[in-house]
């Protein structure tokens, strides 16, 4: 299959999820930066998970689609 570079929205998109993605996992397991405590209560009426069981869910959601769209954006031609 052939290899196309990605475009520069495709990149720029994917760095943002990535940025976020980290900056919310490693402020959720270490609690660097100490704004866990803003982050509103999430719990979309499921009783099993808490607020930090959703952003993390969030996190690696976000994750996931960078990923993702990088891997679209080098093997999909012209995204």
């Amino acid at each position: 299959m052939a290899w196309t570079p990605p475009t520069k929205l495709t990149v720029i998109v994917s760095f943002i999820c990535v940025v976020l993605g980290l900056i919310l996992l490693i402020e959720l397991i270490w609690g660097v930066m100490g704004f866990y405590s803003v982050l509103p209560v999430l719990t979309f009426l499921e009783p099993n998970l808490s607020s930090y069981d959703v952003w993390l869910v969030i996190g690696l959601f976000l994750m996931f689609f960078a990923w993702f769209l990088m891997i679209l954006g080098v093997r999909v031609k012209g995204l």
